[in-house]
Order: C-alpha cells, then sequence, then structure tokens
C-alpha cells in the first residue's frame, strides 16, 4: 500500500477479487479530477512476490484507444482535416477497397468503416508486424460492410487511424505524436508505447482464475488500437486534464455519440461510441468507458460524466471482468 489517499469502502470492494480473479490491481479514483483513492493490490510478480503500486507499470490494451482518437481530435480542431475526410487523401496505401462511398476518418473514429479486423483475418501477425503490414494487408482485403452502415469494433480501424495521425503530423509514429501533444505537456513521463518506460516497475502478465495464474505475454509493435503503457501516477494527471477541459477547446467532441450514414445513432446493445469512447446512461447518470483486454492484462476506464467521478482498474490477469467492479468501486466511493 502507499502514502495515497485510500478510501475503506473501495479497499473492501477490491480485495474480494485480488489474488482469486488476478494476481494484482491498481485502482485510481477521482473526483472532478482529485484523486480520492489511488492505491495497488496483490502482486505485480508471483515469483518475486513485487507488490503493484501506483507506479507500476501496465500495458493499457485498448483504453488506448481514446489517446489516438483525442489525436485526431486534435488535428481536426486544428483544421488539419475533417472528419468526412477520405482516408486515402491521408493514406494512399490504404486502397478504396471498392466499397461504394469512400471510408472517412470518422468512420475510423466510430468503428463503422467496415474493415476486416487483422488480428483475426489471414495477416501472417506475429511480434513484428507493424502498422505499415496492416495498412498493406487491408488495401487487399474486402470491406465487411459499406463504410457506415454497420457498428463493428475494429481494431483495424483504429491501427488505421493511429498511422492517419502520424502521417498528418508527419511524425515517424503515433508514439511521438502522443509524446508531443499529450504526455509531455502533461508530464506523464512514465508512459509509452510498445515498451515500458521502465521495464523494472512493468507487471508480469497472467492468465487463470480461481487464485491458479500462469505467465501470459504476446509483444506487440502496432500502434493505434492499443499497446500504451502507464501507471496510475500519470493517468492522474490525464485524468485531471480531461476533467478541467484542457485538451480540446470543446471537450463534449470526445464525448458525443457518433452517427451512421443514414443520420441514425450508434447503437451497440444500448451503448453509443464517442472518440475511443463507449457511451451509456446508467441508472441516470451519463457514462463514458473503455475497457482493454490483451495477454496478460485486463484494464477499464470510467468516467461518470453527470457526477465528476472517474474509476482506473489496471489488472495484470486478463482474465478478469472488470465493468461490475468498476460500478461498485464508485459506489464505494460515495
Amino acid at each position: 500500500m502507499s502514502a495515497e489517499p485510500v478510501l475503506p469502502g473501495v479497499d473492501a470492494e477490491v480485495r474480494q477479487v485480488v489474488g482469486d480473479e488476478t494476481p494484482g490491481l491498481a485502482v485510481l479514483v477521482t473526483r472532478n479530477g482529485k484523486v480520492v483513492h489511488m492505491a495497488g493490490y496483490g502482486l505485480a510478480d508471483i515469483d518475486s512476490e513485487t507488490p503493484v503500486t501506483p507506479l507500476s507499470i501496465f500495458d493499457l490494451a485498448s483504453v488506448s484507444k481514446e489517446m489516438t482518437a483525442l489525436m485526431a481530435a486534435m488535428q481536426i480542431e486544428e483544421g488539419s482535416y475533417e472528419p468526412d475526410t477520405v482516408l486515402t487523401d491521408i493514406l494512399p496505401a490504404l486502397g478504396d477497397g471498392g466499397t461504394d462511398r469512400p471510408l472517412t476518418v470518422n468512420d475510423l473514429i466510430h468503428h463503422i468503416g467496415g474493415l476486416p479486423d487483422y488480428l483475426n483475418g489471414t495477416l501472417d501477425y506475429d511480434e513484428t508486424t507493424m502498422n505499415e503490414d496492416v495498412i498493406a494487408w487491408l488495401s487487399g482485403e474486402p470491406r465487411e460492410a459499406e463504410p457506415g452502415d454497420v457498428f463493428s469494433y475494429s481494431n483495424s480501424g483504429y491501427v488505421t487511424l493511429g498511422s492517419a495521425v502520424a502521417a498528418m503530423d508527419e511524425a515517424d509514429s503515433l508514439a511521438t505524436v502522443l509524446s508531443g501533444r499529450l504526455w509531455g505537456p502533461l508530464a506523464m513521463t512514465m508512459t509509452s508505447l510498445k515498451e515500458p518506460v521502465d521495464p523494472n516497475l512493468a507487471v508480469t502478465g497472467y492468465d487463470g482464475t480461481g487464485g491458479d495464474f500462469a505467465p501470459s505475454h504476446e509483444p506487440t509493435v502496432i500502434e493505434g488500437d492499443g499497446n500504451v503503457f502507464t501507471n496510475l501516477k500519470d493517468l492522474a494527471k490525464y485524468e485531471a486534464a480531461l476533467s478541467r477541459g484542457d485538451l480540446l477547446e470543446d471537450m463534449s467532441v470526445l464525448f458525443t455519440n457518433g452517427v451512421m450514414a443514414d443520420g441514425s445513432p450508434i447503437d451497440d446493445d444500448g451503448q453509443g461510441y464517442g472518440y475511443g469512447w463507449f457511451l451509456e446512461e446508467i441508472d441516470g447518470s451519463d457514462y463514458a468507458m473503455h475497457s482493454g483486454s490483451w495477454m496478460g492484462t485486463s484494464t477499464y476506464f470510467q468516467r461518470n460524466l453527470t457526477t465528476g467521478v472517474s474509476v482506473i482498474l489496471l489488472a495484470n490477469g486478463e482474465s478478469i471482468s472488470l465493468d461490475a467492479l468498476a460500478l461498485n468501486v464508485e459506489l464505494a466511493a460515495d
């Protein structure tokens, strides 16, 4: 445990799952950007019995998508392109896909682009596969739907968006854009893309439940759909900036539901989707949230847009489901 503020009710909720559903867990609760609970629980590494602390570094997995979308929102606000800009104007290598309507930036942001998922397709994917390999593969694959017609959560869409963001800033990688536009200005010195800044602080990932855990790890160098490594200390700075509204002139765009080609709002079993955030009304409150899951990690970022309470959960167990726990932690923080 650390000297950071700790709420006994949150403590009690978290301890029910640590050691059983995940070896370790890092928990951050903020209210209007102010930290009210920050603590590590359980083990970052089982063999060495290293504890999880607020400095422990986790892979955010798909929670990384909100940062990719934020970079696109910044570029759009600056006038670098429009939401309806055709992707091949930015990434000619992607190809037009043979669809009636061209793929746009907006389609990628809101998961309505119809791109096949590179993780489930015919791409020969391994730890050396790069964004340009995914783009080249996508250029030869048929679309699964016309852009704007179907909401289908797409890792390929966010890999493509990450590449477009980097290309527009004339950067060598999305990591360079994130460092210059977000992590540097917020002094998020322990946040990085593709590998942790300090391997000594990185947790070991595991699979398993019921206290029976085995190491699980699959490295990747893909950018855009995941692979951001960070800790609670840095995420507290990020959440504070989101709460203050520092990152865009109009922060509401991040939490505004997208629309389909026919003008209807996105509705994925009652959830909408903004700029890297699922959107849902729960018990009279408007929420923005996103989960992440990869080999050895499970993450969850939940923002109650009505009350200003945010919950961040970072686990080094890939099998734990964190959405219900996040709501319980929020209730315990009242």
